[in-house]
């Protein structure tokens, strides 16, 4: 019997992706590793295009491939890595030093190392076991169904990406395009596609000269016209479905599963309920586990594969099989009856016990009914999960582990332990919504008088999350150091805490105290006064126990209030021996807030930017890396660093970060988009912001800088007055009096420019005495405020200068000092203006040169045109006649062409004639500049001169 061929043994219509493929790997080998992207919908022909290509390599290339595997709601933790590796190390002489870490998952290559170290370690050899690998010839490493990625296997593949530096590594991946539901996979493939050596290519469907082709490959003839139009039309030139339908015949299958069964359908009884025993695996089926399941063995079950793999249903997979593709293995399953589905899920489970393989065996087990079972397997895989790093994954087992919960079933803890450890494992994965639900489950479940140590522990986590959710938690705090006892119990000689003993039954009473002690006085800062007792105890007790997170986050809180670099050192140090990120990356944040404070704004981005270098080599920079891209893009803004500033934010933007990093990235790219002139961007970054504020806690003082934003581009749109709205706002939010000095006097510098900006636009005593009773409630909170370093004290300065129209030399000294190119422009502006009042042309001149060479050098498009403008000879009557200058007054007012002839009792059109004489003769483009020409030059009739001038930031 001759098997019926199913898929095309011609490889059809993809020429230049397999040439771009090629040209991926030269430059691999050329300039260094680089990665291909393959993205196509199911059934496009990825797997066979890198199949193809790596079939074309010959012997010069070595290729290792790994599938993410599909299982239940997400993948398995590193599934394609383990396979890639286990085919690296069976390469002769590529294996020179110890893989202690490797030696977890291979036994083989000795004794597994200690845990020091952890997933850094783990990352770095298999980083180095690649390397060598492609030491002597290039490598390939496919891996195949992203899409179906775990939480780790993403990490990994952004790490190696990352950090690969051996040429003549090439990284080729095939994934579906990520769809409305697929926010994990989205940020690695924007973060891998912006790389510079990586080649994206996205596989189309088929036209009707490729349908053709592949029919005739299949059929093993040429096809007629009409079945050729029948097949292209109905498979819309997928060639998966082309295969499914080239020997339908005239008949129209029912639905796409009826196509894909086709194949499946037509075997002989034997080889169709081995092909359902494959699919109920999950993916990939080893030999040996497809052999117990199946109760076949030996000479008879590699017929019936043989039979299976000749007709391209499964694809020989390393020690196993997979199906071609994951819709027929879907439609194979479904086809099966439910006793059917039942009692092999059954069969696995029972081959599975034993083998360590905790994951598929709960699946397994859950899906056979067999509840006890899967609940101590979910358990175990759980533990599993956490050992690999793989947190999403361990979140995943929990949440199971708690559906099936039994408490007949001895697991060594209780419900309330399993809470305790979902909630810690959500701090990890980011799920900080879901993880409260845990804690907050979890205190539901402990009595607080019996267990008070367990309870404080659930209310610290849950504090910790609900702090990087949005602002809170320190009540959370406040409660659990009131259940803990406020002298310390001495620990043992010798005692050291680790995350893994860090339960609250192990640890000593005054080392947890000590944490709670630290992240509350995390949470109150900047309230110094109310965090500075809180932070000297959390570093007395972490001192004397030795406990390296106590320690850390004292020396961060007292060095915060000191200024004391050489605690920050000695915080790194000791950060950089723990095998948690969290702390190394919170280090960098205190340091670039010291060197902000000092001015050092060079220092300040270089310290945030290296702390981002570290979130994104771990793969974190959607988290902890957008919060240290607000340090660093700010400092970069200061230092007039513009550019590198919009492409940081821009990169950090497109990682979706969480909510309330979103919303401080957006306040400075629309900040820097008002100082460059772009009004709409600015706009558009600002509502975006507003959006993400709401979703927000309304109090949280890391909103409070948007009222710069919101202030400034109200004026800018031309509304002083709803600027002025908007300011009021600003001052009644409590958050005022909780944020540092240096981050609340931008907001009073954007009050006093809108009180400028209110003088331009409406004259008369009546608008002064609004704008003077402003200004002084302006001058009254910042006398609130202390004054936090030498930025701070330039603000002041130059806060005092723009509501007392006085000072702008001293502004302008201490802008040069402190190396802010923009805000010495403004302020050399500024006294310019203050020189050309005072009829001192001469001074006014220098002072505008050099802000017109600063504004032109950053790129500050409002300021520019200002600084041109007040530059500009001052005609004695601008040459209007006295019609004009009528209706001058008017523009002045704001009124617009209508309404002036409604004034004047003229008709619309005259005054539109008249407008446009009055640009003409005063040189200006706008109606706004008009205005500003018509204030500065006393031409309103009104006896004030330069009191408004037309960008938001000299108004």
């Amino acid at each position: 019997m001759v098997a019926e061929r199913v898929v095309s043994p011609v490889f059809v219509g993809r020429g230049e992706e397999s040439a771009a493929l090629a040209a991926a790997l030269d430059t691999a080998v050329g300039q260094g590793p680089a990665v291909a992207l393959v993205a196509g919908e199911a059934g496009i022909g990825k797997s066979r295009l890198l199949a193809e290509f790596a079939r074309s390599l010959g012997p010069g290339v070595r290729v290792a491939e790994g599938a993410c595997a599909e299982l239940g709601s997400d993948g398995l933790p590193y599934a394609p890595f383990v396979t890639v590796l286990r085919r690296l190390i069976r390469l002769d002489g590529v294996l020179p030093g110890p893989y202690r870490q490797l030696a977890r998952w291979f036994p083989g290559l000795g004794e597994p190392g200690d845990a020091e170290g952890g997933k850094h370690r783990l990352y770095e050899e298999i980083l180095t076991l690649i390397e060598r690998v492609a030491a002597d010839r290039p490598l390939v490493v496919l891996i195949e169904d992203l899409h179906w990625a775990d939480a780790a296997t993403r990490e990994l593949l952004g790490f190696l990406a990352r950090n690969l530096t051996q040429p003549g590594v090439l990284l080729a991946i095939t994934h579906r395009p990520p769809g409305p539901g697929d926010g994990q996979l989205g940020p690695l493939l924007a973060e891998l596609s912006r790389r510079p050596r990586t080649t994206s290519l996205r596989l189309e469907r088929l036209d009707r000269r490729g349908v053709a082709r592949q029919l005739a490959a299949i059929l093993g003839a040429e096809p007629g016209p009409d079945t050729v139009r029948r097949v292209h039309a109905r498979s819309e030139g997928n060639p998966l479905f082309v295969e499914a339908l080239a020997r339908a015949g005239e008949r129209t299958p029912d639905s796409l599963r009826d196509l894909l069964l086709y194949g499946p359908r037509s075997l002989p009884g034997p080889a169709r309920d081995l092909l359902g025993v494959a699919s109920v695996a999950g993916g990939r089926a080893g030999h040996r586990l497809l052999a117990r399941v199946s109760g076949k063995d030996g000479a008879e079950l590699d017929a019936l594969l043989r039979e299976l793999v000749d007709r391209s249903l499964l694809l020989t997979a390393q020690d196993g099989y997979d199906f071609r593709h994951a819709l027929i293995r879907h439609v194979v399953y479904e086809d099966l009856l439910p006793g059917e589905r039942a009692r092999l899920h059954a069969r696995y489970a029972e081959a599975l016990h034993g083998t360590g393989a905790h994951a598929e065996l709960a699946a397994h087990a859950h899906a056979a009914g067999d509840h006890r079972t899967a609940l101590t397997a979910a358990f175990h895989a759980a533990a599993q999960a956490r050992a690999s790093y793989a947190y999403e994954e361990q979140v995943r087992m929990l949440e199971q582990v708690l559906q099936l919960w039994d408490p007949g079933v001895p697991l060594g803890c209780d419900r309330a332990g399993v809470l305790t450890e979902a909630a810690r494992a959500c701090m990890l994965s980011g799920d900080y919504a879901r993880g409260i639900g845990y804690a907050s489950a979890g205190l539901a479940a402990v009595d607080e008088r019996r267990e008070p140590a367990r309870a404080a522990q659930l209310l610290e986590h849950r504090g910790r999350l609900r702090h990087r959710l949005d602002g809170t938690g320190v009540t959370d705090w406040e409660r659990a150091l009131r259940l803990l006892p406020a002298t310390a119990i001495p620990a043992a000689p010798g005692t050291r805490v680790t995350p893994e003993t860090a339960s609250a039954a192990a640890m000593p009473a005054d080392v947890q105290r000590g944490q709670l002690l630290g992240v509350l006085a995390m949470g109150l800062l900047p309230e110094e006064d109310r965090a500075r007792s809180s932070f000297e105890e959390a570093l007395s007790i972490g001192r004397r126990t030795g406990d390296a997170t106590v320690t850390i986050r004292g020396l961060l809180g007292v060095a915060s209030m000191t200024g004391d670099l050489t605690l920050l050192a000695e915080a790194r140090t000791l950060a950089g021996r723990l095998d948690g990120h969290d702390l190394l990356m919170t280090v960098p944040m205190y340091e670039a807030t010291l060197h902000t404070k000092a001015g050092e704004h060079h220092r300040a981005a270089e310290a945030a930017r290296d702390g981002i270098r570290h979130a994104r080599r771990y793969g974190l920079g959607r988290s902890r890396g957008a919060e240290l891209a607000r340090y660093a893009g700010r400092s970069l803004i200061l230092a007039g660093r513009w550019q590198e500033a919009e492409t940081l934010l821009r990169e950090s933007l497109q990682e979706d970060p969480p909510p309330l990093s979103r919303h401080a990235l957006l306040v400075l790219s629309g900040y820097l988009s008002l100082l460059r002139g772009d009004v709409p961007a600015a706009a558009r970054a600002a509502a975006d912001a507003e959006a993400a504020a709401s979703a927000e806690h309304s109090g949280s003082a890391s909103l409070f800088p948007r009222h710069q934003l919101l202030c400034l581009l109200a004026v800018a749109q031309g509304d002083p007055e709803r600027a002025d709205l908007l300011l009021e706002r600003a001052l009644a939010d409590p958050a005022l009096a909780r944020v540092y000095s240096s981050d609340a006097r931008p907001v009073l510098i954007a009050g006093a420019l809108v009180q400028r900006a209110r003088l331009a636009a409406g004259p008369g005593r009546e608008p002064r005495r609004r704008v003077a009773r402003r200004q002084a409630e302006l001058a009254a909170a910042d006398a609130a405020l202390g004054v936090d370093g030498r930025l701070d004290r330039a603000w002041q300065v130059m806060l005092h200068a723009l509501i007392g129209d006085d000072g702008w030399d001293e502004a302008a000294e201490a802008w040069q000092e402190l190396g802010q190119p923009y805000e010495l422009a403004l302020s050399l502006f500024h006294g310019a203006r203050a020189a050309l009042e005072a009829g001192d042309r001469p001074a006014a001149t220098a002072r505008l040169g050099q802000a017109a060479t600063l504004a032109a050098d950053l790129g500050a498009g409002p300021l520019a045109r200002d600084i041109a403008l007040l530059g500009r000879p001052r005609p004695a009557t601008g040459g209007l006649t006295e019609r004009e200058h009528d209706v001058l007054r008017l523009i002045a007012e704001g009124l617009s062409n209508r309404r002036i002839a409604a004034r004047l009792h003229i008709s619309p059109s005259t005054a539109g004639v008249h407008v446009s004489h009055i640009l003409a003769k005063l040189g200006a483009s706008t109606r706004t500049e008009a205005a500003a020409i018509a204030f500065r030059d006393g031409l309103t009739g009104d006896g004030q001169t330069g009191e408004g001038l037309t960008g938001p930031f000299t108004a």
